[in-house]
């Protein structure tokens, strides 16, 4: 490095004095600096490359080799975001088809305990007619008893009151004769 501090030293102290100098060809000093630049730039591309080239290249491969990781990362990250998506979709698939056979399965059931339930009503509403028939009848009977007794009762009365009112000493003894007679025949 001092090398090249050196030559650029040395030829700018050249160019100086040729400058101030009273001599020598007007195309002279300028093709001698030319030759002194490109000296001076192949100096420092020698040193660039000799000291900071490993520096460098390590520094690229190190950041390629970063930036291959990041990309090879993302492209990890996707495959399990994808894997996951298509995961989550069969699921969302599974769940639909499954909620469907759910409400298919309680709309079967609903139905089957709707059908059920009308089973019970009608029955239960054929037992009501059936029972209340039974009283109807039961009360229709209990009722023409209870007309029968009552006509018998007043009819009793009845005849009893006309026997009373109508009946003379003569027909009180041919009634006993006759009660006597069915008794003693009957014996």
């Amino acid at each position: 490095m001092s090398l090249g501090v050196l030559l650029l030293a040395a030829s700018a102290v050249h160019a100086a004095s040729d400058a101030n100098g009273a001599g020598g060809a007007a195309h002279a000093p300028g093709l001698w600096l030319l030759g002194v630049q490109v000296l001076n730039v192949a100096i420092l591309l020698f040193i660039l490359v000799r000291f900071a080239g490993p520096a460098l290249r390590d520094y690229f491969q190190g950041r390629s080799q970063q930036i291959r990781e990041s990309i090879e990362g993302a492209q990890a990250q996707l495959r399990e975001a994808e894997a996951e998506i298509a995961e989550l979709r069969g699921r969302l698939e599974a769940f639909e088809a499954e909620s469907g056979r759910l409400v298919e399965a309680a709309a079967e059931a609903a139905e089957g305990e709707r059908a059920r339930m009308l089973e019970r009503a009608r029955a239960t509403a054929q037992r009501l007619r059936e029972d209340a028939e039974r009283v109807a009848d039961s009360e229709i009977a209990r009722a023409r008893q209870v007309l029968r007794a009552e006509a018998a009762r007043l009819a009793t009365e009845l005849a009893g009151q006309l026997l009373r009112a109508e009946a003379t000493r003569e027909d009180d003894t041919r009634m006993v004769g006759e009660f006597v007679d069915k008794l003693g025949g009957s014996a």
